[in-house]
């Protein structure tokens, strides 16, 4: 395992343990942003296939591990994203800022819907779309995009050879 695979997954267990703080805090019940989904999103972007398909398999092990969902539901649900990310990251490049909040906004709601999709069908609980929550939730996943890709570009910017990066780091 690589130092840059580390230290992403260390960020990912921050945000795994930021999301499921931050609810609790500020007394959310329904929506929350999906703080792991921006980091499959940053991967998808940025990372060649095979890591960033296996980093964004532990993202979504990390959501399963604090979800009350069947086993491995997020886990398919990054990988899968990933992919479609990927295939569509052409027109999708994005550094951070606003850009990075609407391609987080957009993801959310399709990852939702998704979800709720692949739960209903497993389950056999069938299909119940909330749409505040959703509505919600993909704005808070939108306003930490920006912070997350920043993060996540810091430790990127941390391997970089042969040039001065961002932040004094070589």
């Amino acid at each position: 395992m690589t130092l840059r695979t580390a230290l992403v997954l260390l960020v990912a267990i921050a945000l795994t343990i930021l999301e499921s703080v931050i609810p609790h805090l500020l007394h959310l019940r329904a929506a929350r942003p999906d703080l792991l989904l921006i980091v499959v999103l940053y991967l998808a972007l940025r990372d060649d296939v095979i890591q960033g398909a296996a980093l964004s398999a532990a993202a979504g092990y990390l959501s399963d591990l604090t979800s009350a969902t069947p086993a491995f539901l997020y886990t398919f649900l990054a990988v899968l994203t990933f992919v479609v990310v990927r295939t569509a990251g052409a027109a999708l490049r994005t550094e951070g800022g606003i850009q990075s909040a609407a391609v987080a906004f957009g993801a959310s709601l399709g990852h939702s819907l998704l979800a709720t999709l692949v739960f209903g069908f497993f389950t056999g609980a069938g299909l119940h779309f909330e749409l505040a929550p959703m509505m919600w939730s993909a704005f808070g996943t939108a306003i930490a995009a920006p912070f997350v890709f920043a993060a996540l570009r810091r430790v990127d910017a941390s391997f970089q050879h042969g040039e001065e990066a961002p932040g004094g780091f070589r």
